[in-house]
C-alpha cells in the first residue's frame, strides 16, 4: 500500500508543465477583450455581406460562419469577469486606432460586385492573423492557470481553421482570370499593410516579437 504522507512531486513523470504563462491576468483581459471586439466586428461584417453579395453558395458559407464568430465574441464576453473585469464593455475594444482603420478597410467594398474584396480580406488576411494569435496564446499560456482561456481558443480555431479553408476553396473559384488575380492581391497588399501597422489583431505582439539571437520576448508579460 502506498504511504499517504510521503512527499510526492506536483506533477505526474509525464506531466513537466510549468505552472506560469507568459501573460498576467491583467495581459490576459487585454487580450481578450480585444478577441471580443474583433469577433464581433467580423460577425457584423459578414452578416451584413450575406445581404449584398450575389452569389449564392458565398451567402450560404457567410451565413454559417457569421454565427460562429457571434457564438466566440459570447465566449470571451463570458471570460472577461471571470479574468479581471466586472463590466466587460469596458475592455472590450481594440488594441489602436491602426485596428479600427484596417477593420474599417475590411468592410469598405460594398458593391455586388466586390466579392472576391470582400472575401480576400476576410480569409487571406484578417481570419489568418486572428488565428496565428490565438495560436501564440494558446502556445504561451499556463494550462493550469488559465485553462478555461485556453478551451474558448480552442473552440475558435477550431471553427476558424474550417472557415479559412472553405473561404480560400470559395475565393479560388472566384479567381477565374489574370485581372481577377491582380484585384485580389492588390487588396490583399492593402489591408495587410493595414495590418502590418496595427501590429496584429491584438496590437504588437500579437504574435510575440523576436531579438537578433532568435530568443522569443513578450513585452507585455
Amino acid at each position: 500500500m502506498a504511504d499517504p504522507f510521503s512527499p510526492r512531486t506536483p506533477f505526474a513523470p509525464w506531466d513537466r508543465r510549468e505552472l506560469p504563462g507568459k501573460f498576467t491576468v491583467d495581459e490576459t483581459a487585454r487580450r481578450v477583450g480585444n478577441y471580443k471586439w474583433i469577433e464581433m466586428r467580423i460577425f457584423e461584417l459578414m452578416g451584413g455581406w450575406v445581404a449584398t453579395v450575389p452569389e449564392l453558395d458565398v451567402k450560404l458559407r457567410l451565413g454559417t460562419h457569421c454565427y460562429h464568430h457571434a457564438f466566440h465574441s459570447e465566449l470571451w464576453h463570458k471570460r472577461l469577469p471571470e479574468l479581471r473585469e466586472m463590466n466587460p464593455e469596458r475592455l472590450t475594444v481594440p488594441p489602436n486606432p491602426e485596428m479600427e482603420a484596417f477593420v474599417e478597410a475590411l468592410g469598405e467594398p460594398e458593391d455586388a460586385s466586390d466579392t472576391i474584396e470582400k472575401l480576400v480580406g476576410m480569409y487571406r488576411v484578417l481570419l489568418p492573423h486572428l488565428i496565428a494569435a490565438y495560436t501564440y496564446h494558446l502556445n504561451n499560456t499556463s494550462s493550469i492557470t488559465d485553462s478555461p482561456t485556453m478551451r474558448s481558443i480552442n473552440f475558435c480555431l477550431q471553427d476558424d481553421m474550417e472557415e479559412w479553408r472553405e473561404g480560400e476553396m470559395i475565393i479560388q473559384s472566384l479567381i477565374t482570370s489574370p485581372e481577377d488575380a491582380d484585384r485580389a492581391a492588390a487588396h490583399q497588399a492593402k489591408l495587410t499593410k493595414l495590418m502590418i501597422a496595427a501590429g496584429g489583431v491584438t496590437g504588437p505582439g500579437s504574435v510575440g516579437s523576436f531579438d537578433m539571437d532568435g530568443d522569443d520576448e513578450e513585452a507585455s508579460a
